[in-house]
C-alpha cells in the first residue's frame, strides 16, 4: 500500500522523540571529538603578480602573451623548487619544519589567462601561516633576477593576520550543523525502511486496502490492568445482589 505525504508526517509524529534522541546523541557526540581530537588548520595566502614582459606602448603580440602566460606556469614550478624551499627553511629556522612538511602544506595555483600566482599554506597557526607565505614570497622574489634575468614579480595582497577566518577542516559550529542535518536524515531514512517492510495491518485504511471490503467497526486495544479491573467490577456486581424473603 503506497502511503501519502500526510501518513508520512505521521509516522514522524508518533517516532519524534526517537529521531530528537538520535540526533542529540550525534550532536553530542560530533562536539565532543571536534574540540578533543580535531585540531583546527587555517589557510593563508599571497599573491604574486607576475608584470609583462613587453612595454605598454608596444603593440601586444600573440607570441608574448603565450610567453607571458609561460612564464607564471615557470614561476609557479620555481616557488615549489629545492632551491627557494631550502633557503627559506635555512633563513628562517623558527618556523620548525622540514622541507617535506612545507611542501605537504604548500599550494601554488593561478587563474586561467591571469598573471597572478597563488600561493597558499595550511597551519594550526594562523599567524604562522601568513607568515610563512609572506617569506616565501618574499624568497622567490629575491631569486628570480639571479634565476631568470628578470625583475618583473611584486606582491599584490597578501591575508591579514587581524582578521582570522574559520578553519580550513570545519569549525564546531560547522560540524554541528552538518551532524544534526546528516543524523536527521539518516533516522528517518532508518525509520521509513523499517516501516515499509512492516507488513503488519495497523488501521483501518490499511484494512480496507488489503481485505477489499470496509471497516465495520474496530477494537481498540485492551490493555492487561484494564480486563483486570473491569473483572473485579463485574464480581463485585453479581456478589452484592439483593435478595428479597417473602412469608
Amino acid at each position: 500500500m503506497e502511503k501519502s505525504i500526510l501518513d508520512y508526517f505521521v509516522l514522524i509524529r508518533k517516532k519524534l522523540w526517537m529521531i530528537a534522541l538520535f540526533v542529540l546523541l550525534s550532536c553530542l557526540t560530533t562536539f565532543y571529538v571536534s574540540k578533543t581530537f580535531v585540531v583546527p588548520v587555517y589557510k593563508a595566502n599571497t599573491q604574486v603578480l607576475v608584470s609583462s614582459t613587453f612595454k605598454s606602448e608596444e603593440a601586444i603580440d600573440l607570441n608574448d602573451v603565450s610567453m607571458n602566460m609561460n612564464l607564471v606556469e615557470s614561476y609557479k614550478e620555481i616557488i615549489k623548487s629545492d632551491q627557494i624551499v631550502q633557503k627559506l627553511l635555512q633563513n628562517h629556522p623558527e618556523f620548525g619544519m622540514t622541507q617535506k612538511e612545507l611542501l605537504k602544506n604548500l599550494k601554488v595555483s593561478s587563474t586561467d589567462k591571469t598573471q597572478i600566482i597563488k600561493i597558499e599554506m595550511e597551519d594550526p597557526s594562523y599567524e604562522k601561516a601568513v607568515a610563512m607565505t609572506k617569506t616565501l614570497a618574499d624568497t622567490f622574489m629575491s631569486e628570480v633576477p639571479t634565476l631568470m634575468n628578470m625583475n618583473n614579480v611584486k606582491i599584490l595582497s597578501s591575508s591579514d593576520v587581524a582578521v582570522k577566518p574559520l578553519p580550513a577542516n570545519g569549525s564546531i559550529i560547522i560540524n554541528l550543523a552538518l551532524s544534526f542535518i546528516l543524523s536527521a536524515m539518516a533516522a528517518i531514512g532508518v525509520f521509513f525502511f523499517f516501516e515499509n517492510i512492516n507488513d503488519t495491518i495497523r488501521s483501518e485504511k490499511e484494512a480496507e486496502h488489503f481485505v477489499g471490503l470496509p471497516v465495520l467497526a474496530s477494537i481498540g486495544t485492551i490493555k492487561k490492568g484494564n480486563v483486570t479491573k473491569t473483572s473485579k467490577a463485574l464480581s463485585r456486581e453479581v456478589g452484592e445482589q439483593t435478595y428479597v424473603a417473602a412469608k
